[in-house]
Order: structure tokens, then sequence, then C-alpha cells
């Protein structure tokens, strides 16, 4: 399902009026009859509703949520933030509706505490501001937002909660805490990303017979990684029966340094878990010792080592260790740490995997410090393939920014890592963004759960496993995201609750992989 920009929402209803004669007026009349159907879905009959309106389009859907409700027996008062000489042409014809039906609609001013009564209702419903909206919320209607927010009874939003910007950026100021969101059409940025979908509630979309040509338009870069994106792309990976192991591709790891072994040998559990045909393993000498055998399918080697002690690792030349078996991808960075060796690794990695035909890497974990620093002196090598995924930290130290910049837009702070690397790009977080040379993809699986130690080096091995299968880089990186938040779903569907270790994720990759 494809994700739009208040500019593109509005695009599609302004084609759909003036291009397929649609009128304004019916939209607006199937906008709201699909959010009085979903309110009689989720709560069935409700005796008494407050619907808080404002005078733009938002509000005439609040009018006739109004009258249906009404029309069902629902006794309805509607809040009345704007002006009436304000008011749309569109949204004057349902307000109109609900003064000839009897329902009354109260203007609101700043005394909102003594003139809304929303306590003794069933539900609220917020039609105060819609994509149109630009902030800060002021007077009445914050007040009266203030007063949703600490009612008792459940808020439903029309399109996105009033206040909320509609593209990505954290609110600065009063925001409607939602308990179900319907949003109209397709969803927007801010109810399908955080930190917008924490004021979002329960989303569902209302489909009001917008062309599906404007819908599905490809000017419209940004997609959700649903069941649907997944199912289509997990289908096609089974496997020739006629094949041997060189033809499913050999991935090698580098990283699992002394004393963070553990990192890369999850790396390499779920690597075998997703599939591969060969998997090697590069790290140091003391760590190849304790990695050895502890996972028999995995092939380890150790780094170069300093002259004279063959316990000191250097970076040596690696075009030798490259050369000597073909490796179809790399993974780089779990467990690697940031010692001087530790980013010449880096370096020479970099500089030398193009000419060795490893042209698929993905950076992680401590990976992803060295490449901060490597990106400030020069380019990525040209040829070179790049998977990053950073975490909110990692992104800002490549962004040169701050973390909580970029938590507060994640949506741009994903696009912005795009343009500064080059690189696929993975910003790691509830609903992951992926942002790629042709658009944005937005992840719908994963639960808090997946927020522990070791939980990144999993997907990195499940989307390095997927980097050597016949598929654009960018969809092995939704693709691994997604089945790495479905495996973490279905670890806290079968346990009943939300704590887990990144070793669970294991067992249920290849579930999570089970085409539907």
């Amino acid at each position: 399902m494809k994700v739009v920009t208040a500019e593109q929402m509005r695009k599609i209803d302004r084609d759909t009026i003036e291009g397929y004669g649609i009128p304004g007026e019916v939209l607006m009349a199937c906008a709201g009859r699909a959010v009085a159907d979903e309110i009689n879905r989720e709560y069935g009959h409700v005796a008494r509703a407050a619907v808080c309106a404002g005078a733009g389009n938002n509000g005439g859907d609040g009018f006739i949520i109004a009258y249906l409700l009404h029309n069902k027996g629902t006794a309805v008062t509607v809040y009345f933030t704007g002006s009436v000489k304000k008011m749309s042409e569109t949204a004057r014809i349902y307000y109109n509706l609900c003064g000839i039906a009897g329902i009354p609609v109260i203007p609101v001013t700043d005394m909102v505490e003594k003139q809304a009564d929303l306590d003794s209702c069933d539900i609220i419903v917020d039609a105060l501001f819609g994509t149109g909206f630009t902030g800060p919320v002021k007077g009445a209607a914050a007040s009266l937002i203030e007063l949703m927010n600490a009612s008792a009874a459940p808020v439903i939003s029309v399109d996105l909660p009033s206040g909320l910007p509609s593209d990505g950026e954290a609110p600065g100021s009063p925001v409607v805490r939602a308990h179900l969101t319907v949003t109209i059409g397709l969803p927007k940025i801010s109810v399908a990303t955080w930190p917008g979908m924490e004021f979002a509630g329960k989303v569902t979309v209302a489909d009001i017979g917008f062309p599906a040509v404007l819908t599905g338009s490809n000017d419209i870069s940004v997609s959700l990684v649903d069941e649907e994106y997944a199912n289509a792309r997990l289908a096609p990976l089974k496997r020739n029966r006629d094949i041997n192991k060189s033809n499913n591709g050999h991935l090698l790891l580098i990283g699992g340094f002394d004393g963070m072994e553990g990192a890369i040998m999850m790396t390499a559990m779920a690597a075998l878990e997703t599939g591969v045909g060969l998997i090697s393993l590069v790290t140091t000498p003391r760590a190849r010792e304790i990695i050895a055998g502890s996972i028999p399918e995995l092939i380890t080697g150790a780094l170069p080592t300093a002259a004279g002690n063959d316990a000191i690792p250097a970076a040596g030349d690696l075009r030798a260790l490259f050369s000597a078996r073909r490796y179809d991808a790399l993974v780089i960075g779990p467990g690697m740490g940031r010692s001087d060796t530790a980013r010449d690794v880096f370096i020479q990695v970099m500089e030398n995997a193009v000419g060795a035909g490893m042209v698929r890497i993905l950076i992680d974990g401590d990976g992803l410090y060295h490449f901060a620093e490597y990106i400030r002196n020069r380019p990525v090598p040209a040829g070179l393939q790049c998977i990053i995924t950073p975490h909110f930290m990692e992104a800002a130290r490549i962004l040169k920014s701050d973390v909580e910049s970029v938590a507060g837009n994640r949506f741009k702070a994903a696009g912005e890592l795009l343009r500064t690397t080059g690189c696929v790009s993975v910003l790691k977080g509830p609903r992951s963004i992926i942002s790629h040379d042709g658009g944005t993809l937005i992840n719908t699986t994963g639960n808090a759960s997946l927020a522990t130690a070791g939980s990144g080096d999993v997907l990195s091995g499940i989307t390095g496993a997927l980097m050597l299968r016949d598929m654009p880089l960018y969809e092995a990186a939704a693709l691994g995201a997604w089945i790495h938040g479905r495996a973490g779903d279905i670890h806290g569907e079968m346990s009943r609750g939300d704590i887990m270790k990144a070793t669970d994720l294991l067992r249920f990759i290849r579930e999570a992989m089970s085409a539907r």
C-alpha cells in the first residue's frame, strides 16, 4: 500500500474532482460514511457522542459523521471551533444539514471547559484539523484537544489526529491522542511512522472511491512493507531442485573481534536460518579459536597478525584473503570494535571489495562507526552497493546531527542518510524506514521486545542472506526488516509477553519466511 504526504493527498483529491468529475461533496459524504461505519464496527451503538469539528473539510467530515450517528439514534453534540464565515462551501452543506436535523452545534471559545461536556460521552470524534493543518494549535482548538485527551471516552480521529503534522515531523503543540484513526484514501506519513503513530492508536484506511490509477501512481514513491509486499517476494525464493551450495551464494562475515564474538555468531546463525549456500567468517586469531566449531556450518578464518606476534591481529593485506575464495556478499561490523586495527580492516575492505568481486556489502554495528569516519574523507567506492542499518545514534553520527533531530523526524532522516551516503539506508526503530534511489519503504512488523542486545546482529544475518538472492538490494533490506520483525511478532504471540533475547528470534525466522 502506498503512503502519501499531505500535498500528494491533496493532489489526488483535486485530480479526482477535476479529472474524474466526482464532486467534492460526494467525496466528503463518502469519507464521513466510512468513519461512521468504522465507529459502528468498533463500538456498536453508542448512546452519546461528541463531535469536535473545525471549519475546514475535516470538520465537514465531522458534520456528516454527526448526522449519520444521529440517524442511528445516538445523542450527538457538535462542538465547533471555527468561523462559519470562513467555512468551505462543501463543509457548509453538511453544517446546514446538522442544523436541519436538529443536532446541537455549539460554538466554543476559550472557555471550552464550561462549554464542552465530553465526560458524559461514550465516544468523541476528532474532526478539528486534517492534512491542511500547519501548527501550532492555539486558542479554543488547543483547549478542546486537551479536554479530549483528559476524557475517559475513546477518541476517533478523522484522517489523522488533530495537531499532528502530516509528513513525519514531531508535533510541537497539543495533539489529540486517538484510540482509533480512520485515515482517508491512503495512510499519511505521520500515521505510518513514529513518532506520529504514538498519537494515532489503531489505524484503519478508508477506501472512499479515489481512482486506483491515482492512489497507485508511480509518482507516489513511499510504500508499506506489509504482508502483501512480503508474500509477493517470499514466494519466488523457493529454490530450484537442480542446484548445489555454490549456486546458493557464499556470504562472508567480518566481525566478532576479541570479547565480542557473540555478535557475529548471532549474525551467522541468522543467515543460516534464512538460507545460504556457504558462509565464512574472518575475525581475530583469538576470536577464531573461540568460534571455530561452535557453529558447524561456519567456515572460519583469521586476520593476518603482527610480525613476530601471532596473538596480535593486524590489518595486513586482505586482498589475498579475498582472492582465496569467491564471495557473493559481505556483512561487516557486528562485534568488530573500534580499535585502530578494526578501522584499518574496514578501510581495506571498502577499498578492495569491488576488485575481489564483492559488490554487495551490509554495514552494521561498529562498522557504522568506521563508516561515518570513512565517508568524511572519501566517497563510497564506485561500483560498491551498500546497505547501512543505523539506529538513531549511529544515524546522527553519519549525518553530523543529534539523536533528537533524527528521532524527531525519522522519515526525513532516512532520506538524508540516502542522500549523504548513496547507500540503501535502513533507519532502525519502530516501523524501520528503508530509503533507496527509487523511494522509501516503511516496515510494518515488529514490537518493543526487539529492543534488546543482539537484535540488530540477527537482522544483519537475515539481510545478508537475502543479499545472495536474485533481488534488488533495497528489497533485500526491506524483506530483511519484515522477516526480523515478523519473527519478533511470532515470538510475542507464542510467549504472550514482551521479554525476548536476540537468540530467541532464530527459531522463528523460517516460520516468518513462510509465504502465506
